[in-house]
């Protein structure tokens, strides 16, 4: 059992020091940055290389990696509850609930790319399919995501159908124009409370009902996915993937395989956006899709070779800090939001829109050594993180335990 926590925690770690690559571009520049390379920033080899590099190994493959494993957990409580004759499902849902809010709370106060309600709204669904063998829940996921990717064809051909206003309004996402570039800066380095009131009002996101729609297949596309990537995890942890039960060669086939196949298609769908010139239109339609299904392969072949990492009796120092940072996975999350948006924000710094690729790939690596530094350090004294106690203590209405009961050596009980 303490193997195959381990192995999680190593899992969830990589994730969570993984999850910045991406986020950080949203959390330091305008959306569209996201997406397109030639949206924002300066045409130029570098930030094309950069965009091509981190598309291919980071975008979507270490959130997909991480709702995995949040679909794995739900396997994971659900068993250790059972097998205590305890209500799993009453635990499930008091802990959804809480998780729920501070996602919303989350979203309205700190950062706008909460991705905690879309999980906890998912987890609500899924549970009730628990029961269902490894092999089921892994072919519900792949329906999953071909629903996904319809949604998201379905957004593409309604953009392609926008004209005069509505195109231009929707535009913001993909392909904004200095006015409304600017707009976004001016935004986000605003006070506190004036960017709180934007968000409630829908800051500089596309307006109308024309780009509602649009706005609304992305957004369920964007929750079919990761409902998907839910399913296919609890799939793998009962067909023992991720309780690290499967032979070294079954996590060298995954790995090589995942990688692969992921890399080809995301891919793929580089060489198609390039040759289209990154247009809003093919965007949409086609070229989402490439990444939004290799980024699936890749992320599963990263379980293969985290797993078979994992399994090698090397490298135990580091793995132990990014075991600690997987421990603390929620506090870790939050701690990214508040550090970033403090870097980011008007309300701290004020460097929004400031940095290049390779400038904010540089705030990534720090931001990284502090969370591997911190995580091992409280979790000397501590059983878990802070935040992981105060989601604890909601959902079962009680205090947790949290400071470590100090080990008295065998010399001192004898003095």
């Amino acid at each position: 059992m303490q193997d195959r926590i381990s192995q999680l925690d190593l899992l969830r770690g990589v994730a969570l020091l993984g999850l910045p690559l991406m986020n950080m571009i949203n959390f330091s520049m305008p959306m569209a940055a996201y997406l397109n390379p030639k949206a924002y920033l300066p045409n130029g080899p570098l930030n094309d290389f950069l965009f091509s590099f981190f598309h291919l190994f980071a975008d979507q493959k270490f959130m997909g990696l991480f709702a995995m494993l949040f679909g794995a957990g739900i396997i994971l409580l659900a068993e250790k509850r059972e097998q205590q004759n305890k209500s799993a499902a009453k635990i499930h849902y008091s802990r959804n609930f809480w998780l729920l809010l501070i996602g919303l709370c989350h979203g309205i106060f700190i950062w706008d790319g909460d991705i905690l309600m879309i999980y906890a709204f998912i987890a609500m669904f899924v549970y009730l399919f628990r029961k269902l063998r490894g092999s089921w829940l892994v072919a519900l996921g792949v329906i999953t995501l071909a629903l996904s990717a319809y949604s998201s064809y379905l957004a593409g051909v309604y953009v392609e159908s926008l004209s005069g206003e509505a195109r231009h309004a929707t535009a913001v996402i993909f392909a904004p124009d200095t006015a409304q570039i600017q707009q976004d800066i001016e935004i986000y380095r605003e006070g506190f409370w004036a960017l709180v009131e934007s968000r409630l009002l829908g800051g500089n996101l596309a307006s109308g009902p024309e780009s509602a729609i649009v706005i609304s297949y992305f957004s369920l596309s964007i929750i079919l996915k990761a409902a998907a990537m839910m399913l296919l995890g609890m799939g793998l942890f009962k067909l023992d993937i991720l309780r690290g039960k499967a032979s070294s060669s079954a996590y060298k086939k995954l790995a090589i395989a995942g990688v692969a196949i992921g890399v080809i298609l995301t891919g793929t769908g580089l060489i198609w956006n390039y040759s289209h010139d990154w247009s809003m239109d093919d965007y949409f339609t086609y070229g989402a899709i490439f990444n939004l299904v290799g980024s699936t392969f890749t992320s599963i072949g990263y379980i293969g070779l985290i797993c078979l990492w994992f399994k090698l009796g090397r490298h135990l120092w580091i793995k132990g800090k990014i075991q600690s940072v997987g421990r603390m996975a929620f506090t870790n999350y939050l701690a990214q939001s508040f550090i970033c948006t403090y870097i980011f924000y008007g309300f701290g710094l004020g460097l929004y829109g400031e940095l290049t690729r390779i400038e904010v790939l540089g705030v990534c690596v720090l931001l990284g050594l502090f969370q591997l530094a911190y995580s091992d350090l409280w979790l000397k004294a501590f059983r878990m993180g802070p935040l992981e106690w105060f989601w604890r203590t909601l959902t079962y209405f009680r205090f947790a335990p949290l400071i470590k009961e100090r080990v008295v050596p065998a010399t001192e009980q004898r003095l």
